[in-house]
């Protein structure tokens, strides 16, 4: 095995010292050779390890390698456009809040407000709610408006009052299609021509999705 490592050992020396300057080189040529985390980084590193030794940390703090946890205990929701008709929304609720909710059982009145807003200072132009339970965290919520801003709530009902507990972030929708296509510069227009965007036949609606339901403060 030295000698495959490189490793020169004079004749006579005593095996524990042998051993150590193997782990010693072993350590050395893992450090060379796992250059990068990603898969890639992985396929590249068994191509070049070529299967000579396995290495010695196989296995080895295994147990004690802490993983992505679950929870992070705060209450907390994060809002994620994936595309001009869906929003993905996840959430937490810590111990302090969520042990209340179970024994008093309030988590009936747990719900998500969906709130289209106007850009000028956040005013809530529309909004929808959606009732979830205390075991839910994420939620793919279809928004009737691609193209307008969004924020999502996560709120509770305790008898007549609406008590928001976290507010996600403010997420812009995309369009399904370009928008002012005539108000562009020439040079745009030329080179979405030559992109073969034309061909997409990517244009703007006439109306609005009649199938879309949305509930306005006061229905």
């Amino acid at each position: 095995m030295a000698e495959r490592m490189g490793v020169y050992i004079p004749e006579g020396l005593d095996r524990p010292f042998v051993v150590e300057e193997i782990i010693t080189a072993l350590e050395d040529d893992d450090r060379e050779r796992v250059f990068s985390h990603d898969g890639t980084g992985h396929v590249e590193e068994k191509k070049l390890s070529g299967g000579s030794h396995v290495s010695y940390l196989a296995g080895v703090h295994t147990s004690d390698q802490a993983g992505i946890p679950e929870r992070y205990n705060e209450t907390m929701i994060r809002a994620l456009p994936r595309d001009p008709s869906w929003i993905y929304a996840y959430w937490d609720i810590s111990e302090q809040k969520r042990i209340p909710l179970a024994e008093e059982d309030l988590q009936a009145g747990l719900f998500l407000r969906v709130i289209e807003l106007n850009g000028q200072h956040e005013r809530k132009k529309d909004f929808f709610d959606i009732s979830i339970t205390l075991d839910d965290w994420k939620w793919y919520i279809n928004i009737p408006q691609p193209g307008s801003s969004y924020r999502v709530d996560l709120c509770l009902h305790k008898g007549e009052r609406i008590k928001a507990l976290a507010r996600s972030n403010e997420v812009r929708m995309p369009f399904y299609y370009l928008r002012r296509t005539q108000q562009m510069p020439q040079i745009t227009k030329s080179l979405l021509i030559l992109s073969g965007m034309e061909g997409l036949h990517l244009t703007e609606p006439k109306d609005e999705n009649p199938n879309r339901i949305l509930m306005v403060d006061g229905e």
